[in-house]
């Protein structure tokens, strides 16, 4: 039943020292909660209206007294959304656990600053399209189960695992080779021997990456510029730098 208290619970978890305290996050919309359902996640409430036109992702994936049938003018009370969805669902934060130390293989994003929610999204989809496994964020990144990153990764969530962890003792501890990109390098990612296994870094639109990380980094790399733009933006850049490492895997 749909209360004053689960209102504002719901509500709180838009906040990320209330996802960490309370130890889950909110996802919304009928793509994203049905590949929630299909994932490993553990789902602890889902609330939908009587225009959820696929009744049956629910019932009987979740047990009865974790439904809440909601009015439309509820769901608007605690929906992020412009349009507010036909399903929401309150779940639990993945124990996302991993030894640095043993991570000799694969290519694994790091990172550092990624501020923007719509962009730690679009960066979680390109990691999930290309089969990247781990990204690491630095504690000044936006958290990963923020409403707004949920819905822009569209369930891509459940395939990337998420670390939020000092990222100096991340690329201090992994035997990986670490891969720096900046706006300017001498070696571009189309003159560059692209190893199959790394750590790659990517810093932030305004502040790029820090100091203290450049120094752990074994080379850098970047994206040659043709236009007269200043910029790329970050999800972008990492986008165009995954389909270059993995090119030569395709192309065997």
């Amino acid at each position: 039943m749909f209360s004053k208290p689960l209102e504002k619970y719901i509500n709180s978890l838009r906040v990320k020292k209330y996802r960490q305290e309370h130890q889950c996050f909110v996802a919304e919309g009928e793509k994203i909660v049905n590949e929630i359902l299909r994932s490993s996640f553990l789902v602890d409430k889902i609330l939908f209206t009587d225009k959820l036109k696929d009744k049956g992702m629910i019932m009987g994936k979740v047990a009865e007294e974790h439904l809440v049938v909601v009015e439309e003018h509820e769901m608007k009370k605690i929906s992020e959304l412009q349009t507010p969805p036909s399903v929401l669902a309150l779940v639990h934060l993945p124990k996302n656990k991993i030894d640095i130390s043993q991570l000799t293989t694969g290519v694994h994003l790091v990172l550092d600053g990624i501020q923007d929610p719509g962009n730690m999204g679009t960066i979680i989809r390109i990691a999930d399209w290309f089969g990247i496994e781990n990204i690491f964020c630095s504690e000044n990144c936006v958290d990963a189960y923020n409403p707004k990153v949920v819905q822009a990764c569209m369930g891509s969530i459940v395939r990337v695992k998420m670390f939020e962890k000092n990222i100096v003792e991340v690329l201090s501890q992994s035997p990986l080779p670490k891969i720096l990109t900046l706006m300017e390098s001498e070696q571009t990612i189309y003159n560059n021997n692209l190893p199959e296994n790394a750590l790659i870094v990517i810093g932030s639109e305004g502040k790029g990456v820090s100091e203290e990380v450049k120094q752990l980094c074994n080379y850098s790399i970047s994206i040659p510029k043709f236009g007269k733009a200043e910029s790329l933006n970050a999800a972008v850049a990492t986008g165009i730098i995954c389909a270059t490492f993995f090119e030569k895997r395709f192309i065997k």
